[in-house]
């Protein structure tokens, strides 16, 4: 039976409140240690989209709070560091710079609501407003991009294990083009066995009346229609040559929970099927 992926805001999770955020920072080390930058977008108000590439290079570096520190790239690697906890509105989010209507622009970036968490960063090279969208990401606004940081299992894992994968399988996947068709399916066949990716590419080749709706409609990869704005990667379960990780994706309406099957074959981990809440899974759909 066909399976249709819907709207992503349809489901709904309870987000972390401000004030339970807000409590993790704490005095002299108001920052959980280690963070990866997971993507960059264009900022809501650079309408001309014209600085969206400039900081695409930082996507998979790391950022280190330290006491009086920060290890990071470019602007980001400073010291002489103060920090101190900030709480702000909508309309005061990144310096002011959200165009209204705020909701718009605030769900653009997938923040559920505001107040928001945050910690202001005093250093050598600036002043860095960073804002907690959830306990385990931040968005920082620079030269009209956001950036946004991750500290899931993913980003701690080495890039060989199955975790560290799905990690830069996902870097990959939401900072290009998240819509499924063929030159996507390309793109993504790095990742995945050769099993999923010939039942993909079987799939792109049976014919599809004009009328019908397809049996993916939307990214498979995220269950989505929607596309989520960020990402979460867990920690994975091993078995022999098999291992299964469960996926979190994001965004301002709620998130959706699925599983990564990956197989470990030529010294290499690799994703072989998405299983959905449901139960269905990417190569039935693709039959």
């Amino acid at each position: 039976m066909k399976r249709f992926l819907i709207a992503f805001g349809l489901i709904f999770v309870t987000f972390c409140s401000s004030q339970a955020i807000s409590a993790q920072v704490q005095a002299n080390q108001p920052l959980p240690r280690e963070w990866r930058v997971t993507r960059v977008v264009a900022a809501p108000w650079d309408i001309a989209r014209q600085s969206q590439k400039s900081f695409a290079s930082w996507v998979g570096k790391t950022l280190r709070f330290e006491v009086n520190s920060v290890d990071g790239p470019g602007l980001l690697n400073c010291d002489h560091v103060q920090m101190e906890k900030t709480s702000y509105e909508a309309d005061a989010l990144f310096q002011g710079n959200l165009p209204t209507p705020l909701d718009t622009a605030r769900e653009q970036l997938g923040i559920a609501r505001a107040p928001l968490a945050g910690v202001r960063l005093t250093c050598s090279t600036g002043i860095f407003e960073f804002h907690f969208v959830d306990p385990e990401t931040l968005l920082l606004g620079l030269d009209n991009q956001i950036l946004t940081l991750s500290r899931s299992p993913g980003t701690l894992a080495t890039a060989t294990s199955p975790e560290g994968r799905m990690q830069r399988f996902l870097e990959s996947h939401f900072n290009n083009e998240m819509g499924f068709t063929r030159a996507t399916e390309k793109i993504s066949s790095e990742w995945l066995s050769k099993r999923l990716d010939g039942a993909l590419k079987a799939y792109f080749d049976k014919p599809n009346l004009a009328d019908e709706v397809p049996a993916i409609d939307g990214d498979p990869f995220t269950d989505s229609q929607s596309y989520p704005t960020r990402f979460y990667v867990g920690e994975a379960k091993r078995s022999g040559d098999r291992a299964e990780i469960p996926m979190r994706f994001s965004d301002a309406f709620g998130a959706r929970d699925i599983t990564y099957t990956l197989v470990y074959i030529g010294d290499i981990w690799q994703l072989d099927d998405v299983r959905y809440a449901n139960g269905e899974t990417l190569s039935n759909l693709a039959e």
